[in-house]
């Protein structure tokens, strides 16, 4: 059976051994009291933390967090404090990394380092992954935070990187749709070109392990009787995605925020493409959302 909610999710990273994590820029009350969830349900195990050392010492005092002194590591800015928790992962002192208030963009300049970096594959993206009352099981939305504009060529790494979750998540055969404005293709709209490509590459075995079918509008992917009722009918993907594989990212981001915003979604941010699940979090994320990419991050672990 596949997991179909975080609650699932996290009753089978319960039952894993707990790894060790380091967290970038874990300064703020969120992140530590992320951290200690993530503790408590003894899915992780001696974290690293970097950052303002002093403030973080606080915070784990006032949640109580049996936590070394070495592990903790001064940073005095964002691009530090990403380099040591990167450095932690390439010295084998964790298998997973997290992001803390930190921007973005120093935490991935740390992974993306051609010297130090912890990247894998061709190309690294982002995944978020949702729970809401509205949708029958965890869709994901890809790529929302790095890709700005992505091509062919990546679109298809975008999908295929992404296999480890569905792996973690028990799903045989994940379904992709491969979002646009329209259902036709369309020589204007490279969107709906990109689609038709990838729907063909699937049909002929080009991409494996995953079923693919586009172009589909929204309303089209999500709903099976708004794709009946506009003539597509048979689709293996609309009314039951997986995966919404974006145009772009600001189309990825602003969806993605709607859900979070509108539909009261519940929702945990991956990277993937790196040697160790990477956990992606918007600096504003509560500590619940911390902890579901957390959960995300460690079930990833294990089939990477």
């Amino acid at each position: 059976m596949s997991i179909k909610n975080f609650e699932e999710l996290k009753d089978y990273v319960s039952k894993l051994e707990p790894v060790r994590i380091a967290v970038a820029a874990a300064d703020s009350e969120n992140v530590i009291h992320g951290v200690k969830l993530a503790l408590d349900l003894n899915i992780i195990k001696e974290p690293i933390l970097t950052g303002e050392k002093d403030k973080i010492k606080s915070l784990v005092n006032k949640y109580d967090l049996h936590i070394k002194e070495k592990d903790i590591l001064q940073a005095d800015n964002d691009k530090d404090a990403a380099v040591l928790a990167v450095k932690a992962v390439n010295d084998g002192k964790a298998e997973i990394l997290a992001k803390g208030v930190l921007e973005t963009v120093y935490y991935l300049k740390a992974i993306f380092d051609k010297e130090n970096g912890i990247r894998k594959s061709k190309i690294l993206n982002n995944l978020t992954l949702f729970e809401m009352d509205s949708y029958h099981k965890l869709i994901a939305i890809s790529d929302n935070a790095i890709i700005p504009d992505p091509t062919l060529e990546e679109k298809v790494e975008i999908v295929t990187n992404t296999l480890p979750l569905w792996k973690a998540l028990k799903i045989e055969n994940p379904k992709v749709a491969v979002l646009a404005a329209v259902e036709v293709v369309n020589s204007k709209m490279q969107s709906t070109i990109d689609a038709s490509c990838l729907r063909t590459m699937f049909n002929r075995n080009q991409i494996k392990s995953f079923i693919i079918d586009g172009p589909l509008a929204y309303d089209v992917a999500i709903n099976k009787k708004a794709a009946e009722s506009k003539g597509l009918i048979g689709s293996e993907v609309a009314g039951d995605p997986d995966l919404l594989l974006m145009p772009n990212l600001e189309s990825a981001n602003i969806l993605g925020k709607s859900y979070k915003y509108h539909g009261n979604a519940k929702s945990g941010g991956m990277v993937f493409g790196a040697k160790v699940p990477v956990a992606l979090n918007s600096r504003s994320d509560s500590a619940e959302r911390r902890l579901l990419a957390i959960i995300i991050a460690r079930a990833v672990a294990s089939k990477i």
